[in-house]
C-alpha cells in the first residue's frame, strides 16, 4: 500500500485489507514521505494488528513506493491497494483461487477484478466498465485498459520483478499517472492474466486524487503507449491505431473541459494517424458523450438511492442505467459529483 498524505482514507483502506477472508495475508504500508497524520494513523493501526507494518521512505512517487514494497515482500503473490481505495472482503481469496486453477505458476501470472467508483464517504457513484477479457490480451489491453485502477491487480511476485516492476521515470518527467497501465502491459507481453468478474474494488474519486487530473493522465497514457509500442514488435497500422485512440482520449479531456479548439487539434492529429477508424471513434465517442450528458442532466431523479460499497454484494450488477457510461464519460462526471460533497461532513 503506497501512502502519501492520505490521512482521510488510509484507515478505511487498511480495514478493508485486514478484513480479507484469505488468512495468509500481510499488509506492508510504504509511507511515501507523508507530511500529514498518515504515519501516525498507520502506526496506531499496526499496534492493534500484527500483520500490518509500515516502512517510511522519502517521497518518490507511487511507482517507487510500489517497487520498494515488491522488494520487501516475502510472499509468492503481491496485491496492490492504494491508500484511498477499498477491497471487498473476499477479493484476495477469489483471486488466489482463480490463479490456483492454473497451478500457481507458468503462463498465468496475474488476476484482476471489476471495480465500482466511490465517493469520499464510500458511497457508490457508478460501476466501472465491465470486462470479459482474460488470457493473452496484450494487444487488446493496448487499446483499452481493462484493469482500470491500481488496486485491482494481484500478481506473482517473481513475474512482477521479472518485468522490472513499475517505472518511476514518468513521474520524474512530469507525465506520471499511468505507471499501473505500463506495468500491466509489461506483464501481458510475457504472461496471461485471469479475471474475477465481480466488483471487488472500491475506486475512490475525490479532489486530492492524482487521476482527477484527466488531461495529465491522457498525456501520461500517450507516453506509455509510445514507449511500449517502440519496444514491442507490432505492425505499423496497430501502433498508429492505438496512438490515435490515445490522442482522441486527450481530445475528450479537452472536450470535457470546454477547450474546443484544443480538442479539435487532437482529433485532427488522430485522423492523420488512422483516418477511417478515428472517424468512426469520433462519431461514436463524442456523440455518446453528449447523449449521456444530456441524459444525466434530464434524468437525475431516476437514479437509485445511494448505497455504500460494503453494503452491496460484489457479485451484484448494480443498476446504473441513468448514469453516464464509465468507459466514455463517467470518471469525469463522477469526479465532479465527488467534488460537490461538503468536505467537513467527514
Amino acid at each position: 500500500m503506497p501512502a502519501h498524505n492520505m490521512e482521510l482514507y488510509v484507515e478505511r483502506a487498511l480495514g478493508s485489507a485486514i478484513d480479507q477472508t484469505y488468512p495468509n495475508l500481510d499488509v506492508l504500508v510504504i509511507n511515501d514521505g507523508s507530511t500529514d497524520r498518515t504515519p501516525e494513523i498507520v502506526e496506531r493501526f499496526a499496534r492493534s494488528h500484527s500483520r500490518v507494518r509500515m516502512i517510511t521512505s522519502d517521497n518518490g512517487g507511487v511507482a517507487a513506493a510500489r517497487n520498494l514494497g515488491l522488494e520487501l515482500a516475502d510472499s509468492p503473490y503481491v496485491a496492490f491497494l492504494d491508500a484511498d481505495d477499498l477491497w471487498a472482503p473476499r477479493k484476495i481469496e477469489k483471486q488466489v483461487a482463480a490463479l490456483a486453477k492454473h497451478g500457481h505458476g507458468g503462463a498465468w501470472a496475474a488476476c484482476y477484478t471489476l471495480y465500482r467508483m466511490i465517493d469520499e464517504f464510500d458511497t457508490i457513484i457508478d460501476n466501472g466498465p465491465s470486462s470479459d477479457e482474460r488470457g493473452a490480451l496484450f494487444e487488446k489491453h493496448l487499446e483499452w485498459n481493462h484493469v482500470g485502477n491500481g488496486s485491482s491487480l494481484l500478481v506473482r511476485r517473481d513475474a512482477a520483478l521479472a518485468v522490472g516492476g513499475f517505472n518511476p521515470e514518468y513521474a520524474k518527467n512530469g507525465v506520471g499517472g499511468c505507471e499501473d497501465f505500463e506495468f500491466q502491459l509489461k506483464l501481458l507481453r510475457r504472461y496471461k492474466m485471469e479475471l474475477v468478474r465481480e466488483y471487488e474494488v472500491g475506486y475512490r474519486i475525490h479532489e486530492a486524487q492524482m487521476s482527477r487530473d484527466m488531461l495529465r493522465m491522457r498525456f501520461s497514457r500517450i507516453a506509455v503507449i509510445e514507449h511500449i509500442t517502440a519496444t514491442t514488435e507490432l505492425p505499423g497500422s496497430k501502433r498508429r491505431r492505438v496512438l490515435a485512440q490515445s490522442y482522441l482520449m486527450v481530445a475528450q479531456a479537452f472536450f470535457g473541459a470546454g477547450h474546443w479548439i484544443s480538442a479539435i487539434r487532437w482529433i485532427v492529429a488522430a485522423l492523420a494517424l488512422s483516418p477511417a477508424e478515428s472517424a468512426v471513434r469520433v462519431k461514436r465517442r463524442f456523440g455518446r458523450d453528449l447523449r449521456h450528458l444530456w441524459r444525466r442532466m434530464t434524468n437525475s431523479s431516476r437514479r437509485a438511492s445511494p448505497r455504500s460499497f460494503h453494503q452491496v454484494d460484489s457479485a451484484e450488477a448494480l443498476d446504473t442505467s441513468s448514469a453516464v457510461s464509465a468507459r466514455q464519460f463517467g470518471p469525469m462526471l463522477a469526479a465532479a459529483r465527488a467534488k460537490r460533497v461538503p468536505r467537513d461532513a467527514s
